[in-house]
């Protein structure tokens, strides 16, 4: 399904309605505090739910106790932003000319898909910890940080260690305040699963892999693949190209946020073969399903 497609798909309110209720975003059907059956009543000013029995009429508001509870876009908006958020779209420019959403609105949006991979990804703990026996994992360590218009007041930098599988592209990424051993070696441990094999550059800090792993690496002085053992680490290496280039499409990353963007990171490229939207979709009610 392409962006065209799925506009037709949603193109009125109650075809959106009907699109997020079958997709599990909004109750359908719900029944009130009584235990009666609801009807949904959509209205300009009013979408809602209301009981059916005259001595009840209980009515309750089509966005109550989901996740859409707090949010003020339309619902096409809504389906729109989550498709173009789930295929990498959703910069201010592009959702302010082609969704008429507003500059907060996008930020907040985003902000909120963060958290639903951040929650993911939490509740999936094994999709975090990465490689396994005679799987490949290229680690590396990367500074995040820009100097707005190459002038001015540098932004405070940030040093991030990840990895990545060669052959399921699984991948890791951890702020950390340093590089040295006693930070990365616990995060190596806890990360990637016993009987890896492990690919990174020379730095000191990676001296004592090979008491737990087995172990190559490059020396990157001289080369970019080692001529004996044909170890190299430019797959890790594109990914940071790939996180920083994503990064700089959202000018750059506030300190605070940068977990959740690692976590978006992570979660885009956690997918296996999956469709993005439907991915975004069953991880947003599996965050918060209706109540």
């Amino acid at each position: 399904m392409n962006l065209l497609q799925l506009s037709n798909i949603v193109g009125n309110k109650e075809q959106s309605v009907h699109f997020l209720q079958v997709r599990g975003l909004l109750h359908n059907p719900r029944v009130c505090s009584n235990g009666h059956p609801m009807k949904l009543q959509l209205s300009q000013k009013h979408d809602r739910w209301r009981c059916k029995r005259r001595d009840c009429r209980e009515d309750i508001p089509l966005r109550s106790d989901t996740w859409l509870q707090a949010s003020k876009l339309t619902y096409r908006q809504i389906v729109l932003f989550i498709y173009c958020w789930a295929n990498e779209m959703s910069s201010v420019k592009f959702c302010e000319r082609e969704l008429e959403i507003g500059v907060h609105s996008v930020i907040d949006w985003n902000n909120y898909m963060r958290e639903v991979c951040a929650a993911t990804l939490l509740n999936r703990p094994n999709q975090m910890i990465v490689g396994g026996p005679g799987l490949h994992i290229e680690i590396d360590e990367s500074l995040f940080g820009k100097r707005k218009n190459h002038v001015g007041r540098v932004i405070p930098q940030q040093w991030v260690f990840g990895g990545i599988c060669r052959e399921s592209r699984e991948c890791f990424m951890v702020a950390v305040p340093d590089r040295s051993a006693n930070t990365l070696m616990p995060i190596i441990a806890a990360q990637i699963r016993p009987g890896t094999i492990i690919l990174s550059d020379m730095w000191a800090a990676y001296n004592n892999i090979q008491q737990q792993y087995a172990h190559l690496t490059v020396n990157h002085t001289y080369n970019f693949v080692d001529p004996l053992t044909g170890a190299h680490t430019q797959n890790v290496e594109n990914m940071w190209s790939r996180a920083k280039k994503r990064n700089k499409r959202h000018h750059g990353t506030h300190r605070q946020m940068l977990d959740s963007y690692l976590c978006e990171f992570m979660w885009l490229q956690s997918l296996n073969g999956r469709e993005p939207f439907d991915a975004a979709l069953d991880d947003i009610v599996a965050f918060w399903p209706p109540g």
